[in-house]
């Protein structure tokens, strides 16, 4: 690279070295809320079902303990979770996202 062409980028684009890597369009990120099984007591205030799209929560995650028995709806959750809450005498409703029907296919 010539002097002044140096000279230019160091005069007009100060960080032009150094810059690196790609920055995803934040529309094209999946960006999940999420709750541990541990938190489903507290959040549950002794009812025995809990709606977790109602209250925003998009996945449901397996960390943690769960000592009572809950019908936990949600879009979608790790194995661990549903395994946990149905050790605990629970079950898991998770939303069905097939758009097509079995008598439209």
């Amino acid at each position: 690279m010539n002097k002044h062409r140096v000279m230019t980028r160091i005069k007009y684009m100060p960080n032009h070295w150094g810059m690196h890597g790609f920055n995803r369009d934040p529309s094209l990120r999946n960006v999940s809320v999420t709750l541990n099984v541990g938190q489903l007591d507290e959040m549950a205030a002794g009812a025995d079902s809990i709606d977790l799209t109602e209250l925003g929560i998009d996945k449901l995650l397996g960390s943690g303990r769960i000592s009572s028995a809950l019908t936990v709806t949600v879009d979608s959750a790790s194995a661990k979770a549903v395994e946990k809450i149905e050790a605990a005498g629970g079950s898991v409703d998770m939303a069905d996202d097939d758009e097509w029907d079995d008598d439209e296919a």
